[in-house]
């Protein structure tokens, strides 16, 4: 991270800044902007399913790039005001029960029809409403299916040791079911996205397969949570990309933005694409 270099951790700017760093990151992680990564995804992943129902051959298409940011910040909004403070979207804080599960895929579900359906506007790849584009709503499947592979992941919750500046894993309990369960509803997204001829979620999903199972075999430690945590959202965001490039633009900023005010506050890199490698204890 080039702020590293320019501001490193013993150096006096660093100290100055630090406490309105820190104050500020409270702030962000008491509103859960690192959640959004997830809900935008699902959003974007909607728009893009759309497009694949008018033309399944379009590519880097900055088509209706103003309202996928609108319909961005609408539901960031709603986020702030209403699902996060009613803790109705809890993915990644604490494991969830079987109905706090089902809540955040009904969520998820929304969000992404909220994503497929534009009807006040209309170009050739968003085309005026007919009873046709209805069966294009299956096209979703195979994303909600890779939103729940994800969200078995997200029951291993893992906390910032902030005096070593490490990530610590709380609990190993129910590995095998959750994370052999995680592979399979990956396995059913990649086999669906074969079917349904959609080249977005069957490559993605193929290449995110290893993480989960590589948690579910390999001794537990740490570092396979952060990459099973981290590296499919960012997989799923970057094909999507290829589709919507417009969405590179809202990811950037917030990964940025967040990874400036932990370094700041923590001295350390994250949102980050590295791994802790230190033995368990």
């Amino acid at each position: 991270m080039l702020l590293e270099r320019i501001l490193p951790t013993n150096s006096r700017f660093y100290s100055k800044w630090h406490a309105q760093f820190s104050a500020f990151g409270e702030k962000i992680d008491a509103q859960g902007w690192i959640q959004l990564f997830t809900i935008w995804t699902l959003i974007v992943a909607g728009t893009v399913v759309s497009m694949d129902w008018n033309d399944r051959y379009v590519y880097w298409e900055w088509d209706g790039w103003l309202v996928g940011l609108l319909k961005l910040m609408f539901v960031s909004i709603i986020f702030f005001i209403y699902l996060k403070p009613k803790k109705i979207w809890t993915a990644g804080s604490a494991r969830l029960s079987n109905k706090k599960l089902g809540i955040n895929s009904l969520t998820a579900t929304s969000l992404l029809l909220f994503g497929y359906y534009t009807p006040f506007y209309q170009s050739d790849l968003y085309p005026v409403f007919d009873f046709s584009y209805i069966f294009g709503f299956i096209g979703l499947l195979p994303y909600l299916l890779a939103f729940l592979s994800c969200l078995l992941v997200f029951q291993f919750t893992i906390e910032l040791d902030k005096e070593k500046g490490v990530w610590k894993d709380l609990q190993w309990d129910n590995k095998s079911e959750y994370f052999s369960a995680s592979v399979l509803l990956m396995v059913l997204a990649v086999l669906l996205g074969i079917y349904f001829k959609d080249p977005v979620i069957s490559t993605a999903g193929a290449v995110a397969t290893p993480f989960s199972a590589i948690a579910l075999i390999w001794p537990s430690h740490v570092r396979h949570l952060q990459r099973a945590r981290f590296y499919p959202l960012f997989i799923f965001a970057m094909f999507i990309c290829v589709r919507a490039p417009w969405f590179l633009i809202p990811l950037v900023a917030l990964f940025v933005l967040l990874r400036t005010v932990n370094y700041l506050r923590y001295g350390i890199v994250y949102p980050s694409f590295g791994v802790d490698f230190l033995e368990e204890e």
